[in-house]
């Protein structure tokens, strides 16, 4: 979706910046909230974000080793005023990370069939002569029967002669010289099975008066893999240099995380790998026993891009018909009929998998700058060092031993936001 560049009347301060975390760096020092005079569209920001980064579309590498890069889209379907809008920016969100593993599935193997057809033909080859001779009768009966004064009794039936003369005429007019008809069918299909694959930064815009769309460059690398295949194996990884901690890399700014979502990967001040995900949610009502179901929901999401991240199946299968039919007449007239379509399903299924060491660390909450509703938001962590800490938990916990302790509303203008960056170092 294209969106107009118009000028803003007051620049909504949702509108952010995100850039990778450096390890003595602060959020603060590097997601930075500017002022935008313009409104760019999602895919603008998508592509000035790739541009900055030196990142393209598909297989790239850092430091000799592969990774690949999916860029995806949803669009915000619920109108700004439903109260259903919060979690409609989640099923965008969703639906932009589907379509950017698509692309992964694609990238991996697809299967293509393509078929064309052009047809040219001049005349009718006796096909319209019977018909030309009925129109030419049916011309000549009505010419009698209003030669003969009938005109009455066909009114009378319902007919009107001077009418049925003129069609008549017209067909006879509109002889066809010529048709000329082309069309291509193109269908395609892929399924893989998609593992280790993060967000690295989400971008949401709303422009004026319009529909909001979020978009991702989502990212897959062999160490992503590596931690992907540790939640379903129980596999130990191999420490590196220490970062801060994990809680001191999450923005605390509320209007950064609310345009982050899915996982992403960090190291710690251990130098151990860990996963964290953003999960978001909205409350039915403004009631306290709602707000905590938006924050189970908000977590359940979370969880959910854990799973995801651990391994799904994915299915793609893409048809589009390019066609198009020309005719030309006697009468010097041309009639052109543009036939084409197009369809596409996507499909991910993630069957049951039972993960341990999964923790809350943070919970927050703020008011969408345009929809005037709240979004509850849950982040959530996952490591092989959490696993590990969870199990042991639990066996204690079924022994015999004891258990150790372990923004303002704007209905006028849009908005331009963009998520915490990933971690350049951690993938």
């Amino acid at each position: 979706m294209n969106y107009p560049r118009t000028l803003l009347a007051a620049v909504v301060a949702a509108t952010t910046f995100c850039a990778a975390y450096a390890q003595e760096a602060t959020p603060e020092d590097v997601v930075a909230t500017e002022a935008a005079v313009e409104s760019k569209s999602v895919h603008d920001m998508v592509d000035e974000y790739l541009n900055a980064k030196g990142y393209s579309e598909g297989e790239n590498t850092k430091g000799g080793k592969p990774f690949y890069v999916a860029v995806g889209y949803g669009v915000i379907q619920a109108p700004l005023e439903n109260r259903s809008y919060i979690d409609s920016r989640v099923n965008a969100y969703n639906k932009a990370m589907l379509d950017a593993k698509a692309k992964m599935a694609e990238y991996l193997e697809v299967a293509i069939r393509t078929e064309t057809e052009h047809d040219y033909a001049e005349g009718n080859f006796g096909g319209n002569e019977e018909a030309e001779a009925d129109s030419l009768s049916i011309t000549s009966k009505i010419k009698s029967l209003i030669n003969a004064k009938l005109d009455k009794a066909l009114r009378e039936e319902g007919l009107d002669p001077d009418k049925a003369e003129r069609e008549a005429r017209e067909r006879i007019a509109k002889k066809q010289l010529n048709s000329d008809f082309y069309k291509k069918v193109i269908s395609t299909a892929a399924k893989a099975e998609i593992t280790g694959m993060q967000v690295m930064c989400a971008f949401e815009g709303v422009p004026a008066g319009g529909k909001g769309q979020i978009g991702v460059v989502a990212i897959w690398s062999p160490k992503l893999q590596a931690m992907a295949q540790s939640i379903s194996r129980g596999t130990r990884l191999p420490s590196g240099v220490g970062k801060k901690p994990v809680k001191e890399q999450i923005p605390s700014d509320n209007k950064v995380l609310l345009s982050t979502f899915g996982v992403q990967q960090k190291i710690d001040e251990n130098g151990d790998l860990v996963l964290v995900a953003f999960g978001q949610a909205g409350a039915v009502t403004d009631s306290p026993q709602s707000a905590n179901a938006a924050r189970n929901k908000a977590k359940m999401q979370a969880m959910a891009a854990i799973r995801e991240f651990a391994g799904e199946s994915v299915a793609v299968t893409s048809d589009a018909v390019n066609a198009e039919n020309v005719e030309e007449f006697e009468n010097a007239a041309e009639e052109y009929e543009d036939v084409s379509a197009y369809s596409q399903k996507i499909k991910a299924a993630a069957e049951k998998m039972n993960i341990t060491g999964i923790a809350t660390i943070k919970n927050w909450d703020c008011k969408h700058p345009l929809a005037a509703r709240t979004v509850y938001g849950a982040i959530c962590t996952w490591s092989p060092k959490q696993a590990i800490n969870a199990k042991d938990m639990s066996n204690a916990m079924n022994g015999a031993g004891t258990p150790q302790p372990q923004p303002v509303v704007n209905t006028t203008d849009g908005i331009q936001n963009r998520g915490a960056d990933g971690d350049e170092d951690a993938f």
